[in-house]
């Protein structure tokens, strides 16, 4: 009787402990101001391309899908790594961001383009349809993640792109090296 006791009080304190997972609290805030010039037009143009791989390894494009691309911000980039990391108790989430979330679509080629941006720095964002990983980040330290040129997980790639004015630049959206493809 003492050992039952014992197996379902050890049972209710794992099941306590995964159900209590921590709020994942933002390190960085989301100032609206230093990405409206975003929202202007420029001249430079991007031509890019998306690639990933299947769970089977079948190469597929973006055909068909769209590019989500934001102006450089660290919060943005610290909301990408969450989704990456599939942490859904956000405790102080800026739901502002969005207003800077562009789409442009690709082609049956898996090709996109674009024109009139302005030059800056900005983070282009493809969404690969995989299955999620079911591990709890919510304790991951990211710090080192806000400064990496890319990045992926759970369905997300992300790369981060000096875009300069007057001259196609090139994003290359592709899952793996290049190499590769």
């Amino acid at each position: 009787m003492k050992r039952m006791f014992f197996i379902v009080l050890l049972a209710s304190v794992f099941v306590g402990h995964s159900v209590k997972a921590k709020e994942y609290k933002f390190t960085s805030q989301f100032t609206p101001s230093m990405v409206q010039w975003s929202k202007g037009s420029g001249t430079a143009m991007v031509a890019g391309m998306g690639i990933y791989r299947e769970v089977d390894g079948t190469m597929k494009s973006c055909a068909g899908q769209q590019i989500t691309y934001y102006p450089y911000d660290p919060y943005i980039i610290e909301s990408l790594q969450t989704k990456i990391r599939d942490i859904k108790k956000i405790k102080n989430f800026d739901s502002r961001m969005n207003d800077y979330a562009f789409k442009v679509p690709c082609d049956v080629n898996g090709d996109f383009k674009l024109t009139g941006l302005p030059e800056g720095k900005w983070i282009f964002v493809m969404n690969i349809p995989v299955v999620k990983n079911k591990e709890d980040y919510s304790s991951y330290d990211k710090s080192s993640d806000l400064t990496n040129a890319a990045g992926q997980g759970n369905g997300i790639l992300y790369r981060i792109v000096s875009i300069t004015a007057g001259k196609v630049n090139s994003v290359q959206l592709v899952q793996g090296d290049v190499e590769e493809h």
